[in-house]
């Protein structure tokens, strides 16, 4: 009986690992917006989550498609807002802490979809290779 005990425990523990380094390394991309700027062009929003081994990076990136002196600031108008949280998994949920950023998230397949407490709608990150 002990020896089962130790062999479930372990097999908890190696499942917990093992999710703590299977994101280790991946990107995650959210399109949030797309807007067209006064007619004189376009604007695409991406919320991007970038994961270490025990950390995840939280920033936006910007495109746009207007004139080249207005390019730049509108590409590095959410600089400022870039965060980064300790990372987990906890009962097949991936908890950032500290973080109120975000509700409850869960990876199905190569997304991770939650809940963008900010803009109270759910977010679906895509994974990127």
């Amino acid at each position: 009986m002990k020896t089962k005990l130790t062999l479930i425990i372990l097999s908890f523990c190696f499942i917990s690992c093992y999710g703590q380094t299977k994101l280790a390394g991946k990107t995650y991309v959210a399109k949030i917006g797309a807007t067209c700027k006064d007619g004189i062009g376009m604007i695409y929003t991406s919320r991007i989550l970038k994961f270490d081994k025990n950390t995840v990076t939280s920033f936006y990136k910007v495109t746009a498609f207007v004139s080249p002196e207005l390019k730049e600031g509108y590409e590095h108008m959410y600089d400022h807002l870039t965060k980064t949280y300790k990372w987990k998994m906890k009962k097949g949920v991936l908890i950032f802490e500290n973080c109120k950023e975000f509700g409850v998230l869960n990876i199905q397949n190569s997304k991770i979809i939650g809940q963008d407490n900010d803009r109270k709608t759910t977010i679906e990150f895509i994974e990127q290779n």
